[in-house]
């Protein structure tokens, strides 16, 4: 099994992305905190030249990866809720194995829920440590 953080965070780092904060403390100034470093899954804060992000990174090990979804959809609305408020300029990516999001967009209401939420997503593989596609 390999660790998903890291392979994402060694993908963006091939693709040139420079990493800012590993892991990014997502906190709401309002609410006292909200803290992302939940179980092994945490964001990530790259840049480029042009381009600040924020990654929220995703396994999909459970053995319903439609629960996973479901789970990682109001992660990702919170945290760009809050990424909103906090860090505007900076896009919300979520980042999840390839063959997990094309057995999920099988389902036409996944598809909408992605759109709905204007899912930003990265597409990784996890054998070779790559991105292999960018969903705006």
């Amino acid at each position: 099994m390999h660790d998903i953080h890291n392979v994402v965070r060694e993908a963006l780092i091939k693709e040139g992305w420079s990493i800012t904060h590993d892991p990014y403390p997502l906190h709401s100034r309002k609410d006292g905190g909200l803290s992302t470093d939940i179980g092994a899954e945490k964001i990530i804060l790259a840049q480029n030249s042009s381009k600040k992000i924020a990654v929220e990174v995703k396994s999909f090990t459970h053995i319903s990866i439609l629960h996973e979804f479901l789970k990682a959809c109001g992660q990702y609305l919170s945290y760009a809720k809050i990424m909103g408020k906090n860090d505007s300029e900076r896009i919300l990516y979520l980042a999840m194995p390839t063959f997990v999001y094309y057995r999920l967009i099988q389902y036409e209401w996944v598809q909408e829920v992605m759109f709905d939420l204007n899912m930003k997503i990265i597409l990784y593989n996890s054998e070779n440590s790559i991105i292999e596609e960018w969903k705006n």
